[in-house]
């Protein structure tokens, strides 16, 4: 097991990682240029259960950012990853943190859509998620506009992904 986490790491370290972040599964690299593995990979929705999470995501564009929130009338990161799984079907964790340990490891390359995207924006370990929409994007609840869509090559993003996640049974 030990091993298997040196070679992930050492491979991540390949796309330009920096200091190490503890996500109680072993260690994840910060930042690094997943911009550059996921730009082409990862289709958007695809099939009738992807099409309407999108059009869930769809319906909580522009909801403002409200700390602790989890409806339409404000939402914070972690509760509207919460609330999209749950209005698709799927009951994952409140916290950012929580939603990593649940979710099963994605590289990079593996990108597929409603997979979930864990950042290190506080310095403190996984801080900060979104859902990854297809073609280097990713939908996210951000502090300063709310509800939006941003890409994966956006500078503040890209330093600050730690990894990203599949929900059992997506």
């Amino acid at each position: 097991m030990r091993g298997r986490l040196l070679l992930l790491c050492a491979a991540l370290a390949a796309l330009a990682c920096s200091a190490p972040v503890y996500r109680g599964q072993g260690l994840r690299c910060v930042g690094g240029d997943w911009s550059a593995g996921v730009s082409s990979a990862g289709p958007g929705p695809m099939g009738s259960d992807q099409n309407r999470m999108m059009g869930i995501i769809e319906s909580y564009m522009g909801t403002p950012y409200v700390y602790g929130g989890n409806s339409h009338d404000g939402i914070d990161c972690s509760g509207f990853t919460q609330a999209v799984y749950r209005e698709s079907g799927f009951e994952i964790p409140r916290t950012a943190s929580a939603q990593a340990e649940f979710a099963r490891d994605v590289s990079p390359s593996e990108l597929q859509f409603g997979d979930l995207l864990f950042f290190n924006t506080s310095g403190g370990g996984i801080s900060h998620v979104g859902i990854y929409v297809g073609n280097g994007f990713f939908a996210h609840a951000a502090s300063s506009s709310g509800v939006r869509r941003e890409s994966l090559a956006n500078p503040y993003y890209a330093a600050r992904i730690v990894g990203a996640g599949r929900v059992p049974g997506m």
